[in-house]
């Protein structure tokens, strides 16, 4: 088996053959180490000024890149109050002080000039961005020999693709992992020789080859990506990724793409769901085998015929995808015609998957899931105990298949005790300009009907606390018509009061919330309970882009708070009475600001607290225990 430095020296051959690429990409970094040296002087005149000129090469390694600004935060606080910032610096660069002291010594004062800005415009300032990636760029920069950049996201591809195993500490295991490369790297005459050509003047010289070891790992974390990208693509034909780029194209859909859940549909419909669909179908049930129009016309024209003749079970999308698959086909072998004119989005009202996955914690293969589980029922139940954002977590989803923040084809309701039939369906209400009663239309119902004029989208009904309602009462009839094979005209019911069928067209989605530690109402009705998909959100304590946030805290009280919450989720799970259910969710602790004393105490006194006396009513002293540790943590 090939050991950790086997595989380094296989990366280092790659990297000497795409040497020359990936020097034009990272050779920025040794000069702006050389810049930062040339132009850095701890007692200059004019702080701000020096501060400004000595980071000028940084690039990107702190901000501004999307959110992350560190030294934006650095330059208004040099500007405001360059003194304070200057002891900072001289703090943090100080090697005869322990690197805790320094490093929470910096993060602290930037905290608190933060903290002061909030008072004058708590709108623009939420987070100090001193972070261990802006923190290593600062002392990297100041001392090259002794420190390395980084970065989770390179760290971890580059281990995996090495075999390199990561623990909790990601600092230790950063510079473990680059000090391996290291190692194997200075032993390559040939590469030590490549990267001594390529500094010139205006480059740090790199003595030790630390700067080489991180780009070398930069280049493992692209070759990781790649392939795992490589092993998504390999699983399918070529052609199902031509024909997902051609439906993602702006102008398809009315001068819109496809949405992200519809070509999964679509996609689907083509590999494998024609049997379904059409039983007396005696093709290759996978059309994409048929990748030229000379064999896909036959096949199309048959299914075409069968469902005219079979009255196959079909929808609207069926016949539709199959007329794409053929206008794809036709394009991609026609002569390349004129790119399409793209009209210009309101970029603060997309919302894609990516950004799904960046608000929520949960992975792609949790949301692909998702997705999958409402594509195959229709109705989908987001299950979870309290605090883990399953209404913040439903929101987005539909965000994301939307493709943008708007509530044009969502609804939302909660429901309670109270909540019946009439609200949700149709029944009569007390007339409040008579005597009499008047019929009015539920939430559900009028939600229809609007989606039934626009077959072409899908919407999505939210119902939270689904749990609390009297599930028989609320949906009566519809327990039957919300089933994914009975959304057609022929299983429609006549309604009290309503001369036209009612039915659930096919382009609704039913997306409820539950919380399992509730324990005030009862198991949720078995006839709804097998309409639905139901899906589990844990804690996202374990969750790389919580563990991000984590990071960018830079708080060791709020990791040791998170330590010590997931130790208590353990205890919780392991009660006979308690169990998974009502574990303790990560919510409590999404939080914008920066991390204070005050702040995590009320957390643990106001909102843990209470919930533990609640889970654990007949013994006081575990919920001090716990409490008194929480505290203690802070």
């Amino acid at each position: 088996m090939a050991t950790v430095q086997d595989k380094i020296k296989d990366i280092i051959s790659l990297y000497k053959t795409d040497f020359d690429r990936i020097d034009k990409e990272e050779r920025y970094k040794w000069i702006a180490i050389k810049h930062f040296q040339d132009n850095w002087d701890i007692d200059a005149p004019d702080f701000s000024d020096m501060l400004e000129s000595s980071f000028a090469k940084q690039i990107n390694l702190l901000g501004p890149s999307g959110v992350y600004k560190p030294l934006l935060v650095l330059t208004a606080f040099a500007q405001r109050d360059p003194e304070t910032l200057r002891e900072l610096f001289r703090t943090l660069y100080d090697k005869n002080l322990p690197i805790e002291i320094r490093t929470s010594s910096f993060t602290d004062g930037v905290e608190l000039f933060v903290a002061k800005m909030k008072q004058e415009d708590p709108n623009r300032w939420k987070n100090t961005f001193q972070d261990q990636r802006a923190l290593a760029v600062y002392l990297t920069f100041k001392y090259p020999e002794d420190y390395y950049l980084y970065k989770y996201a390179v760290l971890k591809s580059a281990a995996t693709l090495l075999g390199f195993k990561l623990t909790s500490n990601r600092l230790s295991d950063c510079q473990q992992m680059y000090d391996t490369i290291r190692e194997v790297a200075s032993q390559d005459a040939e590469l030590i020789k490549m990267s001594r050509d390529r500094l010139g003047p205006d480059c740090y010289q790199d003595p030790n080859n630390r700067m080489l070891a991180q780009c070398i790992a930069y280049f493992a974390q692209q070759v990781q990506d790649k392939k795992v990208e490589a092993q998504k693509l390999a699983e399918k034909p070529a052609i199902v990724t031509e024909f997902k780029k051609w439906l993602e194209e702006p102008t398809r859909k009315n001068g819109k793409p496809y949405d992200y859940k519809t070509i999964r549909v679509y996609i689907q419909f083509l590999e494998a769901h024609v049997k379904g669909r059409v039983p007396s179908y005696e093709g290759n049930i996978n059309l994409f085998t048929y990748d030229k129009i000379a064999s896909y016309k036959p096949q199309y024209e048959q299914l075409l015929e069968l469902i005219d003749r079979d009255d196959a079970s079909v929808n609207g999308a069926f016949p539709n995808v199959l007329r794409l698959y053929e206008q794809f086909l036709i394009e991609r072998e026609a002569e390349p015609s004129q790119p399409a004119v793209v009209t210009p989005v309101d970029k603060s009202k997309v919302y894609n998957r990516d950004k799904f996955l960046e608000e929520v914690y949960l992975t792609a293969d949790d949301y692909d899931s998702l997705i999958d589980q409402l594509i195959r029922k229709k109705n989908l139940i987001l299950e979870g105990a309290p605090g883990v954002g399953k209404t913040f977590a439903a929101v987005r989803l539909v965000y994301s298949l939307i493709e943008e923040k708007s509530s044009e084809r969502l609804r939302f309701v909660q429901f309670h005790q109270s909540y019946g039939y009439e609200d949700f369906v149709i029944g009569y209400r007390p007339n409040p300009n008579d005597a009499g009663f008047v019929l009015e239309e539920g939430a559900f119902y009028t939600f229809c009907m609007e989606a039934k004029k626009d077959p072409e989208n899908e919407w999505y009904f939210i119902i939270d606390e689904i749990n609390r309602g009297n599930i028989s009462r609320i949906f009566g009839e519809l327990l039957m018509l919300i089933e994914a094979d009975k959304r057609d005209e022929k299983y429609a019911v006549r309604l009290h009061g309503v001369d036209e069928p009612f039915y659930v067209p096919e382009n609704v989605n039913i997306i409820g919330m539950m919380n399992t530690a509730d324990r005030s109402i009862a198991l949720i009705d078995y006839a709804l309970r097998r309409r639905f998909a139901f899906y589990r959100i844990e804690p996202a304590f374990e969750n790389e882009n919580f563990r991000d946030f984590m990071e960018s805290k830079n708080s060791n009280q709020f990791n040791a708070v998170i330590e010590l919450v997931s130790k208590l989720n353990d205890e919780i799970a392991d009660d006979k009475l308690l169990g998974p259910g009502f574990k303790i969710g990560h919510s409590y602790f999404c939080i914008d600001d920066a991390i204070t004393s005050k702040m995590l105490r009320d957390i643990i006194l106001y909102e843990i607290k209470p919930l533990l006396s609640e889970y654990w009513v007949d013994d006081p002293d575990k919920v001090n225990e716990w409490t008194s540790n929480l505290l203690g943590a802070v």
